[in-house]
């Protein structure tokens, strides 16, 4: 899984065998695909650049105020997730199936569950949560939200609780309409909590799901720093690196930070 020079091609060829027609955008600085209709731009980040992470943020701004989304692909979420960008591209552009989510009935799953759901169908792949549901149709899971334990926040009122929507996916192709409201409705008549955050990446979100849905902008995160193994392509925190690590072995890379989001109920 090592580094090829191709990668790009890859993206375009991978594309259209799918429909998905592309357009080179003309830049001295950056490698851009105009995608469908022009209202999403991909941008092609190899792993041996000279990019800041504030050159990409501005370049994201520059281009939201031409109702233009900026998607930022780095080579190594290509190579190892390749399925999963290409599913979530055809989500943006619209391409999906729909599927409404009165036909689905609410089932509790098991990390399992989820762990197999979405590291098949989300780009981040899974992660750890408390409460685990999905949506069913014939037998079948079409769509999960994760979300953590409900805590206690101080210097709020006597009680306050809040709660984190860790992750929420659809099944690969499908566009499960009111499926994302379901499970959090659901969530939220449960358990009661008094507010729900979480957090968009803004490599590959605007966070308007988030917005359509009620959430509020709360905060916008800082970029974060991380490590990738050049044999592996696995991504670390610096504070979580495998002990005994080798400097030389690992790539300094980052994202352009968080939108953190907040549901007041």
């Amino acid at each position: 899984m090592g580094i090829k020079p191709d990668w790009q091609q890859d993206v375009i060829t991978s594309f259209g065998n799918i429909g998905i027609t592309t357009h080179d955008i003309e830049s001295l600085e950056y490698k851009l695909l105009s995608v469908g209709a022009g209202e999403v731009v991909v941008n092609l980040i190899s792993l041996k650049n000279t990019y800041r992470p504030e050159d990409l943020i501005l370049l994201q701004e520059q281009c939201q105020l031409k109702n233009i989304a900026v998607l930022h692909l780095w080579e190594d979420v290509w190579k190892t997730r390749k399925a999963q960008v290409i599913g979530r591209i055809s989500s943006i552009l619209g391409l999906n199936k729909r599927i409404h989510a009165r036909k689905t009935k609410i089932i509790q799953i098991t990390q399992k569950h989820a762990d197999d759901f979405l590291n098949n169908n989300h780009l981040q792949a899974s992660a750890k949560s408390n409460y685990k549901f999905g949506l069913s149709l014939d037998d079948q899971i079409i769509a999960v939200a994760c979300f953590s334990n409900l805590r206690y926040m101080k210097g709020l009122s006597p009680g306050y609780r809040s709660a984190e929507l860790i992750r929420f996916a659809s099944i690969s192709g499908y566009t499960v309409i009111g499926g994302f409201t379901k499970l959090l409705q659901h969530f939220i008549k449960t358990y009661k909590p008094n507010d729900i955050m979480s957090y968009a990446d803004r490599d590959w979100s605007l966070g308007k799901a988030y917005e359509q849905s009620g959430f509020k902008l709360a905060h916008v995160t800082p970029p974060l720093e991380m490590r990738l193994k050049k044999d592996t392509l696995v991504r670390y925190f610096p504070h979580r690196l495998p002990a005994e690590s080798i400097e030389d072995e690992y790539l300094e890379i980052y994202n352009t930070g968080n939108l953190k989001y907040i549901l007041y109920l």
